[in-house]
């Protein structure tokens, strides 16, 4: 069995690299959250993307977004979460988490951006928006009744919960592990962003394997 101040010691040199890598970051866009938030304790490093289909910055990062997603461990668990900024007049809350409901969201998720910002379709007038999801194989009729029905109305309240709790004051926004926000505007491009976002995903890993001294 080791000795518990070789724990001791391995936690604090944990902490200490992560206050040195924060320290280090925060021109760059990272901030500790104030107080942290809970995450489900799956042994899964939590990642959030706060972000609106209005939002410009939004929109250009999607593709880099999409690519870093797709090349993630199964022990990274990332989330969306629509803000409710009426960007571009567009309700980001009830499109995302409708289409959802429908099962339509990740066939569609990606060509909001692409129709609102380089098509310029005007997606948040509702008669536009329900021909452009009737051309995009979607009943208007049928996304008009699920955006009314409780689940869909329980996320978004939701949504907006977490605007307040986790002090979203800008989109995109990530958040890792309910601990450190992550500004994408801040830190000079995707590449430069995602790096961020894997050592404190890192970082998040390697803290729990010192406290149980592996």
């Amino acid at each position: 069995m080791s000795h518990p101040l070789r724990f001791l010691n391995k936690i604090t040199l944990a902490l200490l690299a992560l206050f040195a890598f924060v320290t280090a970051h925060a021109q760059q866009g990272v901030t500790p959250l104030n107080p942290p938030q809970p995450v489900e304790n799956d042994g899964k490093v939590e990642v959030l993307e706060f972000f609106a289909y209005g939002c410009s910055h939004c929109a250009n990062l999607e593709p880099s977004l999409e690519a870093w997603v797709k090349k993630q461990p199964a022990h990274v668990n990332f989330k969306r979460v629509p803000s409710p900024a009426r960007l571009m007049g567009i309700d980001s809350t009830v499109l995302y988490y409708s289409l959802e409901a429908l099962g339509q969201l990740d066939r569609l998720h990606g060509k909001i951006f692409i129709a609102a910002h380089r098509d310029k379709v005007i997606l948040g007038s509702p008669a536009i928006l329900n021909e452009w999801l009737e051309k995009n194989g979607v009943d208007p009729k049928k996304y008009e009744e699920v955006q009314k029905s409780f689940s869909v109305s329980s996320k978004v309240m939701r949504a907006r919960k977490m605007i307040e709790d986790y002090k979203v004051r800008s989109t995109p926004m990530f958040i890792v592990n309910g601990r450190f926000q992550v500004l994408e505007q801040a830190n000079g491009g995707p590449t430069a962003l995602f790096a961020t976002i894997d050592q404190l995903i890192a970082n998040a890993r390697s803290a729990p394997k010192a406290a149980a001294g592996k």
